[in-house]
């Protein structure tokens, strides 16, 4: 079981196909309850994921927290490989984070994540609030 928070700052809409948003989102979100889950199991204690939004300029940022085991640090680096999973068989693809990277890229952001292992992992999306940025042109091409 698992408590989950919110902060939901004040954000200007963000241009992006939402449903495409939310399903990068609900992955890291079914990611982070696994990963409570996996810590309180057998035990009576709670977990906590929270999710947060806000302003940094002209990006709109969701982080999705919790208080699971944390990445360890020796498979960081793959997490976002497509069929990298460190979940039992059955109770993942290794799919979530790779799409979720690929759905925050396509609308010109950037997915990154801090974690501590024995405290849990927030990720963050980081989306640019007037969709994606243009490529800048080839000196002497008119765009």
């Amino acid at each position: 079981m698992a408590d989950l928070e919110t902060d939901l700052g004040e954000l200007s809409p963000v241009v992006c196909h939402a449903s495409d948003v939310n399903q990068a989102v609900l992955n890291i979100v079914v990611n982070a309850a696994h990963a409570v889950s996996d810590v309180i199991e057998g035990t009576d204690g709670r977990g906590r994921i929270s999710i947060r939004t806000h302003r940094d300029g002209d990006d709109a940022v969701i982080s999705v927290g919790d208080t699971g085991g944390g990445i360890p640090e020796e498979v960081r680096g793959r997490i976002f490989d497509p069929f990298f999973t460190t979940k039992d068989v059955g109770r993942g693809t290794g799919q979530g984070l790779c799409i979720a990277r690929a759905i925050v890229e396509k609308h010109g952001g950037r997915l990154s994540f801090e974690t501590a292992e024995g405290k849990g992992t927030t990720f963050f999306i980081r989306l640019p609030i007037d969709g994606p940025r243009a490529a800048p042109s080839p000196a002497g091409v008119a765009a």
